[in-house]
Formats: C-alpha cells, sequence, structure tokens
C-alpha cells in the first residue's frame, strides 16, 4: 500500500510539473506566432522571409530532393542540414512552400525558448528555470519587435531567426552547446549523457555550418578554462572540452567528402588586409542601426544586458557559481571576441554579428534564475499554476489576435510572385534570370529547372542552385526585377524582338518564338 501512494503522489507530480511547463511554453508559442507575423508583414523582413534570394536555397534544396533531382549542387561554406531536415518534414505534411517558410519561422522561435529552458535547467529547477527561461525569450522578441524595415545586410539581427538561411539552427545549437557546457562543468564528477549530447551538437552544427566553431567553440573553450581556473580542476571541464573540440573536429572532417558541392572561396572568408574597411562597414551599419528611435533602443537593451553579464560574471565568480559564471561569461564576451575576430578577419557580413541578438539574454535568464530562489521553491503548486497562466493567457490572446493575419501571410503569396510563376508555368519554355531576381520564380514554378540562374552575360551563375540546370544552353525569356543587372546578350541576340510582361516587381522580356543561345 505504502508503494502504491508513493507511486501516485509520484505521477501526481509529473503530470502538475508537466501541466505548469505546458503552461510556460502556450505562453512562448503563443509569442512566437505574433512575432514572426509582424515580421512576416513587414516590408524589409517579409520580402526577406518570402522573396529575397538567400531565402530560397533551404526550399529549393528541399524540392530537389522530395522530387530526386539534388544531383549537382553548388553550395556555399553553409550546408543548412538542420534547416532542410526541418522543411522537408514541413513539406511532407503537404504545405506549401511560402506555409513551411511560414512555420519553419514559428518553429525557430519556439526552438529558442526551448534552449533557453535548457540553459536555465542547469542553473535552476523547475518553476524558476521555466521563468528565467521566458525572461530570455521575451527579451530576444523584443528585439526582433523593434525590427522589420532592414534588408540581409542590416544590424537588425533577431529576426533573422524567422530566415531559414542565416544560421537559425546555428543560433539554437549555440545556446544549447552553452546550457550543456555549464551542466558538464559545475559537476563534481563526469556527466557523461549531458557530453555526449554536446558531442553530438558540435559535430551536427560543424557540419552544417562551420561558423560554430567561432561562434561556440573557441568562446566557449577559453570561457571553460578561464572560469575553472579558479575553481578545483577536476575532470568534468576537461570532459567539457574535449566533448566540444572532439564534435568540432569531427563535424569538420565530415566534410570532406562534400567538397565538390562547397564552391565558397575560403580566401574569401580571410581577407585580414581588409580589417580597416571591415570596422568602418560594421561602424557604419551600427550607425545606421542607430538612426531610428526603435534601433537607439534596441542597441540600448543590447548595451544593457551586455554589462549585465560582464557583472553577474564577476559576482557569480567571487560566490563559487561556476553554473552562473559560465553563462554570464558567454552572454558578453563572446559577441565581443566574435566581433573582434571578424573585423580582424575583413568579412564583411552583418549576420556573422548574430550573437549580440542572443547571447547577451543569458544574461537575463542567469538574473531571473539566481533571484530569490527559496522564496519560488517554496510557492505551492497552485500558486506556481497560477504564476505560469500569466504567460500562457498572454500567449493565448496573441495567438488569437495574430492566427488570422497569420493564416493570411502563410498562404497568399505576393501577387507579382504569382502573376510570374503563372506565366512561367503556363508558357513550357525555358528562361533565365540573375541571382537576386530569378529564385523566389523559380523555388515556386512546377518545374525549378525551366529557370536557370545566370550573371549578366547569360553565362551559368554556380551558387546555391543545382548545377544540373545549366546543361539547358537556350533560353526564351528572361526574369527581371529592380535587383537585376543590365543583360549582355550573346552577339546576333540584341536586335531579337521581345515582348515585355508587367508582374508588377517581376517584368518578363520574352523573346518567343526565337531562344537565345547561351555562351
Amino acid at each position: 500500500m505504502r508503494f502504491v501512494a508513493v507511486a501516485t503522489q509520484l505521477r501526481t507530480e509529473i503530470f502538475r510539473r508537466l501541466g505548469i511547463e505546458s503552461l510556460w511554453f502556450l505562453g512562448a508559442l503563443g509569442l512566437a506566432l505574433f512575432v514572426v507575423t509582424y515580421l512576416a508583414g513587414s516590408a524589409g523582413r517579409g520580402e526577406l522571409m518570402f522573396l529575397d534570394g538567400d531565402s530560397m536555397v533551404v526550399p529549393l534544396f528541399s524540392r530537389s530532393v522530395l522530387e530526386g533531382t539534388a544531383s549537382n549542387w553548388a553550395m556555399s561554406a553553409v550546408l543548412f542540414v538542420p534547416e532542410i531536415l526541418m522543411f522537408l518534414g514541413l513539406l511532407l505534411t503537404d504545405r506549401g512552400i511560402q506555409e513551411a517558410q511560414f512555420l519553419a519561422a514559428v518553429l525557430n522561435f519556439v526552438g529558442l525558448y526551448l534552449v533557453f529552458r535548457v540553459a536555465a535547467v542547469t542553473v535552476a529547477k523547475g518553476n524558476r528555470a521555466a521563468l528565467a527561461a521566458t525572461a530570455g525569450f521575451v527579451a530576444v522578441c523584443l528585439l526582433a519587435l523593434a525590427e522589420g524595415d532592414g534588408d540581409g545586410d542590416s544590424l537588425q539581427l533577431a529576426s533573422l531567426l524567422a530566415m531559414n538561411t542565416y544560421y537559425a539552427a546555428t543560433v539554437l545549437g549555440a545556446v544549447l552547446t552553452v546550457g550543456l557546457t555549464r551542466r558538464i562543468v559545475a559537476s563534481s564528477s563526469p556527466q557523461r549523457v549531458p557530453a555526449i549530447l554536446m558531442f553530438v551538437v558540435a559535430t551536427v552544427s560543424v557540419f552544417s555550418n562551420p561558423l560554430y566553431l567561432a561562434w561556440v567553440t573557441a568562446p566557449l573553450v577559453v570561457i571553460v578554462l578561464v572560469v575553472c581556473a579558479g575553481a578545483a580542476w577536476g575532470r568534468a571541464p576537461v570532459w567539457a572540452i574535449a566533448a566540444l573540440i572532439g564534435g568540432s573536429v569531427l563535424g569538420y572532417l565530415l566534410r570532406i567528402p562534400l567538397a565538390p558541392w562547397i564552391v565558397a572561396n575560403p580566401d574569401n572568408y580571410f581577407q585580414p588586409t581588409r580589417s580597416r574597411g571591415s570596422f568602418a562597414y560594421y561602424w557604419s551599419l551600427l550607425v545606421e542601426r542607430l538612426s531610428s528611435p526603435a534601433g537607439v533602443l534596441a542597441v540600448a537593451v543590447v548595451i544593457a544586458l551586455t554589462l549585465l553579464g560582464a557583472w553577474l560574471t564577476v559576482r557569480s565568480l567571487r560566490q563559487g557559481a561556476i553554473a552562473s559564471a559560465v553563462l554570464a561569461a558567454y552572454s558578453w564576451f563572446a559577441p565581443m571576441a566574435t566581433t573582434i575576430g571578424f573585423i580582424l578577419m575583413g568579412t564583411e557580413a552583418a549576420r556573422y554579428l548574430q550573437l549580440w541578438a542572443f547571447a547577451p539574454a543569458l544574461a537575463l535568464v542567469v538574473l531571473v534564475a539566481d533571484a530569490r530562489p527559496a522564496k519560488l521553491a517554496a510557492m505551492p503548486w497552485r500558486r506556481l499554476a497560477a504564476l505560469a497562466a500569466i504567460p500562457a493567457l498572454l500567449g493565448g490572446v496573441m495567438f488569437v489576435v495574430a492566427l488570422p493575419a497569420a493564416v493570411e501571410r502563410a498562404s497568399v503569396a505576393d501577387p507579382s510572385l504569382a502573376c510570374a510563376v503563372d506565366w512561367v508555368n503556363q508558357s513550357g519554355e525555358v528562361g533565365a534570370g540573375q541571382f537576386w531576381s530569378v529564385r523566389a520564380v523559380k523555388t515556386h514554378v512546377a518545374d525549378p529547372a525551366q529557370l536557370i540562374q545566370v550573371d549578366f552575360a547569360l553565362r551559368d551563375y554556380a551558387w546555391l542552385v543545382d548545377r544540373a540546370d545549366f546543361a539547358q544552353s537556350a533560353v526564351s525569356f528572361l526574369i527581371v526585377d529592380n535587383q537585376s543587372g543590365a543583360f549582355t546578350l550573346p552577339p546576333g541576340a540584341e536586335d531579337l524582338p521581345s515582348t515585355t510582361i508587367d508582374c508588377g516587381r517581376f517584368q518578363i522580356v520574352d523573346y518567343s518564338p526565337a531562344s537565345i543561345t547561351r555562351p
């Protein structure tokens, strides 16, 4: 009888905890839908999500996998493995391309809450961890809501999580790795399961995107060495460093067989002679971000969280709280170290600085998780449920408010895009266009091979596309928009008669029944 009573009590406690966790999760889900709906309806982020040339690589590759045509892809240094797997799963549920893009964005934000939850539970337990994770998640969502009008080359970094080709999986992998690292180094004995998980995360992340080495591997190894230097050094920190470095090395080695698909020139990522220009570039982006009230507020929030992280690092080290020190140190050290590193490397890509949108929020996670633990731990479960019901209620309200707009933005195609897609499908001809102009149409037409990605002289442009498309040597129409450079047609084709079909942002220059032989 006593065993039955204990089992019943344990089952009741599990259901209570699951119920309270579900309330926190529902709050995060509602906020995620609200944020993505706002971004999808904004001018800059909506275009980046549904029409941008870069954003089409995951849908295009996923289609080629499902259709069995993924034969000879030309990829950048990033392989987008987790993003593609998630997108394939969404397409297998009979979602359209745009619906899948929208849902993937929502899942990215929900994933951010979950990895914050993992990071928080390594500092606190139970309801304090959920509250801390929610605090960090809300901070990032507020930063994303302060964005919307910028393009992919702006310092509007939090909203890039809604895109499938701007390293969302690497962001989630970074936060998850930090949380797992803390759990390992804080233990008096090696934690095998977290170490194995971290090894797997590092392997997959580096295999998919070597940027993980700069965002996570290098700064986190430094943090573990420094933070643990003042504590009793045991085997646990060695396990953390070994899992992180071992997984990173394996992930990089696994990229070697795919070298023929990776056409990115490594020299483009390391140009130290351009470090001065790199600094000027990033400084100009910061000045531009500070040109609006929303930008000023966002920068102020990031600076405040960064300073908070530095203060929490010192406080945690003084108190011997290694768990908190790892998270707090990463919140400010990783963004600063990577920014300096990218400037010294001479890079010019705003998306490389995404850690500024996510890492500082870990300081808020530490602050909330460490605040008044005894009082919250002693709170009756009914009060804890009532506390968790607040974000669930707010999330439910946001879900209901955002749902009609979300359905419309996920299912209603841009009229210009729909016009161009319909014309290409009906024509049955082969056409061409430049990278920024043709890829959205190419993604949505019935046969993507019907549109060839070319440069201004109609030569093959092998970047984030299946090179099997280049087998077509002649085209009968061109797709252009305001991002297209002037075409230089081959000799004999300059004076061909043409008809222009106006599809709003897209213009289709039709030469049929004649055709142009590409160089």
